[in-house]
């Protein structure tokens, strides 16, 4: 491979969904790498709840083709969906998965990926903490290139906010995310709205103790779920009780209130996440090329889902892009970004109009929905299908067609 280094094949920086698809990826297609990170598998597993993920079927099929599929408890495979609106009466409706969502503690799924990638002969190199700008040129002298796919100061430092396309400055939602014991709603995704006060996710999801239930909160700042985000760890459990009872009554009804707790204190995410597209190259103080992809490039709102999913699907799209062959320079990097961007515009777009309130012609498609079954399975697969999701909910023409020509969406899949 000829590149505009002097060292030979790709660093790749950061174990997480995006970096180890990567890895996983361009060692299937003979690529030399090496991978750097903050925390060997073992620190991962012991240590605290990264994030709460549910994968889609084209992310599990990526999987599958790498020969590192894991995880594949009936339980934890949810073959239904359910949409839920606050209201009297709620507007509500629930349909089948073409392809099963699947959810598991990235706490034993990241380390499965590292493991696969170590024993077929991949280099890991542990930094044990997060790297900076000048530690990433440091590694980049054994590299043709080097791709960026997580690390907080080095992702700041190399790839500024690009200001055009990130159209929030703060948070719009503030979330908490825990693992909990007592709510069984067997294996159904359930997505609940309430108008002003925000959202709330559950799904059955398989951790070390088992499965149990995930469950993400996305509060409006200064709404009635902010409280979530700010009790005492030991009163979640019942504060997250009282506000299900209020705000996400379907998901109350699982709940057996003797049961209902946090599995423990390492089981609990709280933040907040401000949406961001950075520039997706940078040039290092040595003259060498970075690349970012994943959360180095995109951070969005997880009130869609697609964070990791958007992640394996653009690590994919640079694997194919490098696997190609150089040289690995500033024209290489933008291509390449510019082909992952086909991707990660609609799940972009998708998610920031999600953060408000929803506009008249997806109403009309909800309300539809509620009423007719092909139109409720047609709502649910949007979360299977971002480039098609964005197609539809963001044009009133096309929901016109839906629901008042009774047949199928004209868009074109993809």
């Amino acid at each position: 491979m000829a590149g505009t280094g002097t060292g030979t094949g790709i660093g790749i920086v950061g174990a997480g969904i995006s970096g180890l698809t990567l890895a996983l990826r361009l060692q299937q297609l003979g690529v030399e790498t090496t991978l750097y990170c903050e925390s060997d598998a073992d620190t991962l597993r012991k240590g605290r709840l990264p994030a709460t993920v549910v994968r889609m079927g084209h992310t599990r099929a990526r999987e599958r083709e790498l020969g590192s599929e894991h995880y594949r408890d009936p339980a934890c495979l949810m073959n239904r969906a359910m949409l839920s609106i606050k209201g009297e009466p709620p507007l509500e409706f629930t349909a089948g998965t073409a392809e099963p969502f699947h959810a598991v503690d990235l706490r034993l799924l990241l380390p499965a990926f590292m493991d696969d990638y170590a024993g077929r002969g991949g280099e890991l190199v542990v930094s044990g903490s997060a790297p900076d700008a000048a530690l990433v040129d440091r590694w980049s002298e054994r590299h043709e290139l080097m791709v960026v796919a997580a690390g907080r100061r080095s992702v700041t430092e190399l790839f500024p906010r690009d200001a055009a396309l990130s159209p929030y400055d703060r948070p719009q939602r503030l979330l908490a995310a825990g693992l909990y014991r007592g709510l069984d709603l067997e294996s159904v995704f359930s997505y609940n709205i309430s108008g002003g006060a925000g959202e709330i996710l559950r799904a059955p999801m398989l951790t070390r103790e088992g499965v149990v239930s995930a469950v993400l909160v996305e509060a409006i700042p200064g709404g009635p779920l902010e409280p979530i985000t700010r009790v005492p760890g030991d009163e979640v459990a019942a504060t997250l009780l009282g506000l299900l009872r209020e705000h996400a009554p379907r998901l109350a009804e699982g709940v057996d209130p003797a049961a209902f707790e946090l599995l423990g204190p390492d089981d609990l995410l709280r933040g907040a996440v401000t949406p961001t597209v950075r520039r997706p190259v940078a040039e290092l103080p040595s003259g060498r090329v970075a690349l970012a992809i994943g959360d180095a490039w995109i951070v969005n709102d997880p009130i869609t889902g697609q964070g990791a999913n958007l992640g394996s699907r653009c690590a994919w799209i640079a694997a194919e892009a490098i696997a190609a062959g150089g040289p690995y320079d500033a024209a290489f990097a933008r291509a390449t970004a510019e082909r992952m961007w086909e991707a990660g515009k609609p799940v972009t777009d998708w998610t920031n109009a999600f953060l408000r309130p929803p506009p008249e012609h997806v109403v009309k498609l909800l309300v539809a929905a509620a009423g007719r079954q092909d139109l409720a399975d047609l709502v649910l697969s949007l979360f299977s299908d971002p480039p098609y999701a964005w197609g539809v909910l963001s044009s009133p023409e096309e929901i016109a067609r839906i629901v008042d020509g009774g047949g199928q969406p004209l868009y074109d899949r993809v």
